[in-house]
């Protein structure tokens, strides 16, 4: 549908900002997109618009923080177990209230930036990593494929590995990355992912790639404590606004 200068001026300044704020911290391009997307096409086609962005950004980061995979021995495993996590939690989540599990994702992700608030030291010991991270991805897959997004179950889990700024990013992005992927191969084989998407998702890229690097460097003058403070902004931000849609339906 063809869109207002006001309309695509908002539109492109929401993939700049998701762009920027995905370069900073690894995370947020779904965040800060999706919901004004679906103001102009809906949440069904902003979902399936943003899978392309998501992956091709998040393989770029992975990419660029590719010397930091020595930190996450567990990554494989994690990765790995996300797809059969997907293809399970396609079923088992659908058969759930959306408002239910969108307020239940809200109130997790909100429950853990108040331990972090109360507990700023808690981090997972390299055993604990190794004993959890396949069953963690093998939920973030099923979240993924149940409702489009895999941050509530990856950003708490990654933040609480105590990783320094560039590894943080690398894992998150790896998995966004690998789950992104899956989810668009699932819409693909389903025949749900038409022309105009793969349009609307290539030029969605653009944007949002070009202030990646600019997140990137800013990041580099951030300090660990203030990285640590954006990040737990984002989260507390992502649980607000999924109590929110569960709450009012917004």
């Amino acid at each position: 549908m063809p869109f207002t200068l006001e309309e695509l001026s908002i539109i492109l300044g929401a993939l700049a900002l998701g762009g920027l704020v995905k370069g900073v911290t690894g995370m947020g391009l779904p965040l800060v997109t999706i919901p004004v997307l679906a103001e102009f096409l809906g949440v069904e086609r902003a979902v399936l618009t943003m899978l392309i962005p998501s992956l091709v950004l998040n393989v770029y980061q992975v990419w660029r923080h590719r010397d930091a995979n020595a930190e996450l021995p567990e990554l494989p495993r994690f990765l790995i177990a996300g797809i059969p996590g997907a293809v399970v939690g396609a079923t088992v989540l659908y058969l759930a209230s959306e408002r239910f599990l969108t307020a239940m994702l809200g109130i997790w992700l909100l429950s853990y930036v108040l331990l972090r608030l109360a507990r700023p030291e808690f981090s997972l010991t390299l055993a604990s990593r190794m004993r959890w991270s396949a069953l963690v991805g093998a939920g973030a897959g099923a979240l993924q494929a149940a409702t489009g997004i895999a941050a509530p179950i990856v950003a708490p889990y990654v933040d609480s590995l105590g990783l320094r700024p560039n590894a943080y990013v690398f894992a998150v992005a790896a998995a966004f990355g690998a789950f992104a992927g899956f989810h668009l191969l699932i819409v693909v084989v389903s025949s749900l992912y038409t022309v105009e998407l793969l349009t609307q998702g290539v030029l969605a890229v653009l944007p949002a790639a070009a202030f990646i690097p600019v997140g990137m460097r800013v990041r580099r003058f951030v300090t660990r404590r203030t990285f640590d403070l954006l990040l737990r902004l984002t989260l507390a931000v992502m649980s607000v606004r999924l109590i929110y849609v569960a709450s009012f339906g917004g």
